[in-house]
């Protein structure tokens, strides 16, 4: 039987984590994301919260028998005036190993996510899930989040003008 730990990133990890991210980002497209790919996407992804680490993120670390096996990146912002002004928290990004799956991990990161967002005083969490992922909305249906609105994209080669 396999001992899972959870605990909060570490600078260590993070060459880890930016790889397991690069797999995430891959992942993102073969469910249908549709926009650029960057290079070097897991340090772009990396660069994107470090600094804030611990005050308006905070990464939750999975680690099955002393190896890293995932991790959940979460965020605070605040929303504009014009809807509420209140920081909100967002689940932003979650990655599980392929032989860490089904062992509980992603409920457990994003409910550790969850209290760190809670301690910070945000109003509400939200999330972004792909089309496709039902897993992930299962999980997050689950939890109790319930769907607001949509996100579509439209890439000008789709774009079907009116006929003239």
């Amino acid at each position: 039987m396999s001992t899972v730990s959870y605990r909060v990133v570490r600078e260590d990890d993070f060459p880890i984590i930016s790889e397991m991210y690069t797999q995430l980002n891959q992942y993102f497209y073969q469910m249908g994301y549709r926009l650029p790919h960057p290079d070097n996407v897991g340090e772009v992804w990396l660069e994107s919260f470090r600094r804030s680490l611990g005050r308006f993120s905070n990464v939750f670390i999975a680690e099955v028998d002393g190896r890293l096996a995932g991790f959940m990146l979460c965020r605070i912002k605040r929303v504009p005036d014009y809807m509420g002004g209140v920081l909100v928290g967002e689940l932003s990004d979650m990655w599980i190993s392929s032989e860490a799956r089904r062992m509980g991990i992603g409920d457990k990161l994003s409910r550790l996510a969850l209290e760190w967002l809670r301690q910070q005083g945000v109003h509400s969490v939200e999330i972004q899930v792909l089309r496709d992922n039902e897993a992930s909305w299962k999980l997050y249906d689950r939890m109790g989040f319930q769907l607001e609105y949509r996100v579509g994209r439209l890439l000008w080669d789709d774009y079907r003008e009116e006929d003239a």
